[in-house]
């Protein structure tokens, strides 16, 4: 995997996988809740869809960052492996997909409100 792809290491292409797969099971949810409920879930826009997806690939990559073994003893210990993707940590990375969620969710709120009160 190296050869084809060198700037990751670990499980560090995973970061990508997960905003892909986050994104389209996002993407999903929210119209199959507009087109079968409908109300509430009919307003919802296209910076909430991103928002949302940021905020659940963010949480994947925090929850999927280290690497465990089990020893002899059934001890769960954590492994010094360095799971990268372009040369940023997949911790930074949670961090860096929550901000964005964080901007795409405000941006949706503003929206929100600016719509609402003119």
């Amino acid at each position: 995997m190296h050869l084809l792809f060198p700037l990751n290491k670990g499980k560090g292409i995973l970061v990508l996988l997960y905003l892909i797969v986050s994104s389209l099971v996002t993407a999903e949810l929210v119209g199959v809740l507009d087109r079968n409920v409908g109300g509430i879930f009919a307003s919802i826009d296209t910076y909430t869809t991103i928002g949302i997806s940021f905020l659940f690939a963010s949480a994947w990559t925090h929850l999927t960052k280290d690497d465990y073994h089990k020893d002899r003893d059934g001890n769960k210990k954590k492994m010094d492996t360095i799971n990268s993707f372009i040369f940023i940590k997949m911790k930074t990375w949670a961090v860096i997909y929550f901000c964005l969620a964080l901007i795409f969710s405000g941006n949706a709120w503003f929206h929100y409100f600016s719509k609402s009160t003119f």
